[in-house]
């Protein structure tokens, strides 16, 4: 085989796994249809401000399926902001809004997907993006403040 033509094939292979590649992303964002845009930012005033890391947003109950649908793909730092309605972040540059009526839970959590991190280190936000969703966010210092907040904010949301 020539240099040439091992230079074409080693081009066409590598165009073929980046096909696969973005073919894969489009199935996987198809799959997530039914996943609806996070609701965008009020002018509440918030009661708590913390430094975070947005980690992901998974479906409810299963850690290792990200959702990819309106840009909430990929981790990154965000300011979390409570208010007594909600409570408001930036997901991968994405603005978002989790009104108290949406939030179903709030616990902790040591993992998900590609993070792992101490017993408890992550706050959960179990929360309905139309489907049932999981928003993951570790607080960059001491978390208690920003964890009884979001509590107290799933149990004014809940159904009585």
């Amino acid at each position: 085989m020539t240099k040439e033509a091992f230079a074409l094939l080693s081009a066409g292979i590598v165009a073929l796994l980046a096909l696969l590649a973005v073919l894969g992303v489009l199935a996987h964002r198809r799959r997530q249809r039914d996943i609806e845009p996070p609701l965008p930012w009020t002018d509440a005033v918030p009661t708590l401000v913390v430094e975070a890391l947005y980690v992901a947003t998974t479906r409810a109950g299963d850690p290792y399926q990200r959702v990819f649908a309106h840009g909430l793909g990929f981790r990154g730092r965000t300011s979390l902001a409570i208010d007594p309605a909600g409570v408001q972040l930036v997901a991968d540059r994405t603005p978002v809004r989790i009104p108290a009526s949406r939030i179903r839970s709030v616990e902790r959590a040591t993992w998900t997907i590609d993070r792992v991190v101490e017993p408890g280190g992550i706050i959960v936000i179990a929360h309905s993006l139309g489907a049932d969703v999981d928003t993951y966010l570790r607080v960059i210092g001491d978390d208690t403040a920003a964890f009884d907040a979001l509590r107290a904010l799933a149990r004014e949301g809940a159904p009585s």
